[in-house]
Order: C-alpha cells, then structure tokens, then sequence
C-alpha cells in the first residue's frame, strides 16, 4: 500500500506545470517526508525485521551530504566574516544598520532549494529499497510509461484542439508546441524522453516471447509476427504517442539527448552481449520505423529548427551568460552565491553583454557551480556520475532484467546531456520522475543476492 501510494505521488507530481509552483513542490516535498517518516517506522516496527540497504549506495549517500551539509551553511549567520558575501556589508552601510549577513545572497531561497533537493534524495533513497524486489521495479518502470504516455496524450489533445488553459490558467508561452501539463516545452522534452526510456521493458519482453521459436523457419516467423501484433503492439504504439509528442514540443535539446539515449541503450546490450545482434536489430527496426512515422507526420517545425542550429549562433545570448559564469566561477570557486539563489544573484554580476531576463542559467552545471561552490557541486555531479556508472556496470552484471540498469545509465546520459543547454532537472517534476528511476536501476544493477541483504 505504502509502495502504491509512493508511485501515486511521483505520477501526479507533472499535474501542475511541472510542480514548479511552489505551493505544488511544497506539497509534494511535504508528502514524500511523510512517506518516508512512515516507511522508517515500518521499518522499524515490524515484527519480520526488514534491513534497510545501505552497503550500495553509501558513496552516493556521502557525497550528496556533503552537498547538503554545505547548503545548509551558505544560510547561517555565524560563519567567519570573510566568508560571508559582501553584498550584505554594502547593504547594512546602505541601511546604515545591522544585517543578517550570510554566504547566500538569498537565504530564503536556498532553503527553498534545500527543501527540494532533499526530497529528490529521498525519492530516490526510497525507490532504491522498493526497487530491491523486482517486481516493485517492474511497477515502477511501467508506471513511468503508462502514465507518460497520459501525458503525452493530453499534450497532443490539447495542441491539435488549439487549447490554450490548464485547469482555469491561460497558457502564455510556447504556444504552438507541446508541453502537456508542463509550462517550458524543454522540460516535457526531457519528460518524454524518460517515458520512452521506460517503455522499453514492456518492449523487449514481449519481442523476447513473440522470438521464442525464432524468425530463421516459417512457423517461428508466423508465430513472431502473430504475437508481435498482439503482444508488442501496446508498447509500440505507447511509443510512438510519447514520440510524437516529442517531436511536437520541438525542443531541439530534448529531442537530441533522448534520441542519443535511445541509441545508446540499443548499443548497450550488443556490447555487453545481452541479446544477439539479430534480436537488437528487430527491435531497432521497430522503433526506428515508429518514430519515423512520427517524425514524418510531426516533425516537420522540429527539422526547421535543426537547421537552424550553428555554431555561432546565440539568438538568446545564453553564450555571454555561460561565459559570464565562468569569471564569476574563477572569481569565487570555493564559497558559491547561495544554492536557489541564481535569478537574484547573477543580476549583480551581469553586464551590457547578456540580453534579455534570466531567471536560469540554462546549463545546471554553470549554474550549480555558481551557487555551490566547485567543490560541494562537483559532489553533487560525481552523486549522479556514480550511480550511472554503476547502471552501467549492473549490465554486465545481470543476466535478467539487465535493461533496468541499462535505462538508468541511458536516462543519466539523457538529463546530463540536456542539462548542457536547459534546466529541465531543475523541474521538480522531471527530477522526481528521474529519481524514482535512478533508485529503481540502481537496485536492480545488483545480483539478486546482494539486493536482498544490508
């Protein structure tokens, strides 16, 4: 009921534009405390002792406290005088008063901020010891592609009927392009891009049955095509509906780190030698005729867009943003602005050189960077580097199921790439959905022994 009730939360979390709102990522961060609060008391009340399993994920644990425990600090007050920002002297001579002066530029915002990071943690923390039985891993894999592809489905209703509201509220941008109940096209993108990731175990489990007498003699080919109609046809079709609404979004930096995800999950198994090149290239065969379809019939606006991509262009000016964060990096490398903090503190380090109005940086490693400190984000990035490779790495080690380690590796690559150019793992939404997949392929990159004991 518990494990229900969990995934419950994480699918509704897209509902309200993304939950980023802060009424919706309050209540979600809200609800997944009381989640886990009850999940360790289960825990610890139950008459059948249940070990929480700790051992494979205690690196990642460290290194993402570490973060936290710095975040933290840049809001506190009596930390020594030359580590807090200057801003805050400048302000109390303005005022000609006393302030509350701290690392952070805006306290209250990088609580804020701290607030949701650790619900992301625990999302993950909690998918991780769900995901150790697979059957509860299957759960979650399925979700995030039934509900996925609802989502897609109400975004491509809501393009083709000209819908311009959601629940009362006026849709003001990108109008014209696919976002569902998301507010920036480029986040549904990165959205989408997971749903498909995860609808690739329905996929390839009912291609391994419909191939169970082979395609090389008549009957097993009959029996192939028979049973890929009846069995494969719902996860192909969910794939093409969470695609087109892809395409639609026309988000060239969603549909590039999803379309290099995707291929890197087809190469993964070949590599690792999982599947037989013949049994890999059905299933490329398939999707890419899929998608296909869908880039022909919906694609068109997305290509115009490709073409527009140069090396020198910077329509946005986020070049001059990039390169502005990078001094300020060099400048001050140890301490950061204050982790939430970006919108408020880059309007006093920006110039005559940045355009238009930025509340993100639109690359989360510059941004992270910023507000951190190289030292407490780089904690951050080698988290998420080292659970990735351990997906990676669970490949190789499993004999079954080895596609669920292998979407968490492929749904790293996917966000880490967007991250470059986008915020779309700053939306508490996309990061929930991809917590709760992280936690899920981590667990079971494991042998089934070492998943089931501390």
């Amino acid at each position: 009921m518990l494990f229900k009730f969990f995934i419950i939360i994480i699918s509704l979390s897209p509902l309200f534009f993304g939950s980023n709102r802060v009424w919706s990522w309050s209540l979600y961060s809200s609800l997944i405390a009381c989640l886990g609060a009850v999940y360790f008391y289960t825990v610890l009340t139950a008459d059948k002792k249940q070990a929480l399993s700790l051992t494979f994920i205690k690196i990642p644990l460290l290194l993402i406290s570490i973060t936290l425990l710095w975040i933290y600090l840049q809001t506190v007050t009596w930390l020594p005088a030359s580590w807090l920002h200057p801003f805050w002297q400048l302000t109390a001579n303005h005022l000609n008063t006393e302030v509350a002066a701290s690392i952070s530029i805006s306290p209250a915002n990088t609580i804020e901020a701290l607030m949701r990071l650790i619900s992301y943690c625990l999302v993950f923390f909690l998918s991780f010891q769900f995901s150790r039985q697979s059957k509860n891993a299957s759960f979650i894999f399925n979700s995030v592609a039934y509900v996925g592809t609802l989502y897609a489905l109400y975004g491509l209703i809501a393009f083709w009927g000209d819908y311009k509201s959601l629940f009362g509220f006026e849709k003001l941008h990108y109008l014209g392009n696919v976002s569902s109940t998301f507010v920036n096209r480029n986040s549904y993108a990165t959205y989408a891009g997971l749903g498909i990731l995860a609808s690739f175990p329905l996929l390839i489990s009912r291609l391994q049955r419909s191939l169970k007498y082979g395609i090389q003699n008549n009957y097993g080919l009959q029996y192939f095509i028979e049973n890929v109609i009846v069995r494969a046809g719902l996860p192909l079709l969910m794939i093409f509906i969470i695609s087109t609404a892809l395409l639609l979004s026309h988000s060239r930096g969603g549909f590039l780190s999803s379309l290099f995800a995707i291929i890197i999950f087809l190469i993964l198994p070949i590599i690792a030698k999982k599947v037989k090149v013949g049994k890999i290239s059905i299933m490329l065969l398939m999707i890419v005729t899929f998608t296909t379809a869908a880039l022909w019939s919906s694609g068109d606006k997305l290509l115009e867009r490709m073409d527009q991509i140069t090396l020198t262009a910077d329509k946005n000016g986020r070049l001059a943003v990039y390169e502005l964060l990078e001094q300020q990096i060099a400048e001050n490398p140890w301490l950061g602005m204050g982790y939430g903090s970006f919108e408020k503190s880059f309007r006093l380090y920006r110039n005559e050189t940045v355009k238009g109005y930025y509340t993100m940086a639109h690359n989360t490693y510059l941004e992270n960077m910023f507000e951190l400190g190289v030292l407490p984000a780089g904690c951050l990035f080698l988290a998420l580097f080292y659970i990735g490779l351990q997906c990676l790495r669970g490949v190789w080690q499993r004999q079954q199921h080895w596609y669920y380690p292998a979407i968490g590796c492929c749904a790293t690559l996917l966000v880490g790439a967007h991250a470059l150019v986008d915020f779309s793992l700053q939306i508490p939404a996309v990061a929930y959905t991809y917590a709760l997949l992280m936690g899920a392929a981590l667990a079971q990159s494991l042998p089934r022994s070492q998943r089931l004991s501390s």
